[in-house]
């Protein structure tokens, strides 16, 4: 099993957009993909994926709905495990609830070869330990200064605090490849000066009206125009994430993720 987590260090990057789209194309490579949206107070996987859930996370810690009740076939190989919108409580999970999770989706662990994990943005205490977990950390920036600023502090805590060592960096919402490798360069320059981290290159995706109109339509953009421009992006992203995961020492059950992710403190 292959746990990827995504993140950003501020919300408006198109994260969530991103990961959905990336969850589609998994699938059409036979892979097996739950989608964990893990933005606990603010969830809308549901909205980019055009559903809408009959329970969420906050009727499971609640005691109203078994895990099964929650999990949604979103498309052919895409299971999506939604969170709850608009619940203050939710933004903040206790280690009871974090083992309650962990031991529901214990069960899981043979049904699913890409586990994507859909973090909130910021350096809160749910996205640092649901990172802080993931055996591959995606951070996802645009060349906005401000985007950059605050993906390098997320790196940072996550770093510091967390142990963190390894991350990889999706730049999006560029004009060119050249723009993408600058913002990386930036990154990494900054990265090596002042932390002990090493950042790889995951890839870019091209500035694109047809990603907006996808979300306002609320159709995953590789199913309206998988011909676009950041369609075809998104595709050479997932194709390279499986190609070094394949070569990459990581590895991990669901078990291993939750259990690590109870020691993220």
């Amino acid at each position: 099993m292959q746990i990827f987590s995504i993140t950003s260090g501020k919300g408006g990057v198109g994260k969530t957009s991103l990961i959905c789209n990336m969850a589609l194309h998994f699938a059409r490579l036979e892979r097996r993909v739950l989608l964990i949206d893990a933005d606990m107070g603010l969830a809308n996987v549901d909205i980019m994926m055009g559903f809408k859930p009959e329970a969420t996370l906050a009727e499971l810690f609640a005691g109203e709905v078994e895990l099964a009740d929650l999990l949604v076939e979103a498309r052919p190989n895409v299971t999506v495990l939604p969170a709850a919108s608009g619940v203050q409580e939710m933004t903040h999970l206790e280690d009871g609830q974090m083992l309650q999770l962990m031991t529901a989706l214990d069960a899981l662990d043979a049904d699913f070869d890409i586990v994507l994990v859909d973090t909130g943005a910021g350096i809160g205490r749910n996205v640092l330990r649901f990172n802080a977990a993931a055996g591959r950390v995606l951070v996802v920036s645009t060349p906005e200064p401000t985007s950059m600023t605050d993906a390098y502090a997320t790196i940072k805590v996550l770093s510091t605090s967390h142990g963190v060592k390894r991350f990889k960096l999706i730049v999006n919402q560029v004009d060119t490849r050249k723009q993408a490798l600058r913002v990386y360069r930036h990154l990494t320059n900054v990265a090596d000066q002042y932390l002990d981290v090493a950042i790889d290159y995951a890839g870019f995706v091209l500035r694109d009206p047809e990603v907006s109109k996808s979300v306002i339509e609320r159709k995953l953009l590789l199913e309206r125009l998988p011909e676009s421009p950041a369609a075809k992006c998104i595709e050479a992203l997932v194709d390279d994430l499986l190609k070094d995961a394949d070569e990459d020492e990581v590895h991990g059950n669901m078990q291993f993720f939750w259990k690590r992710l109870l020691k993220a403190e």
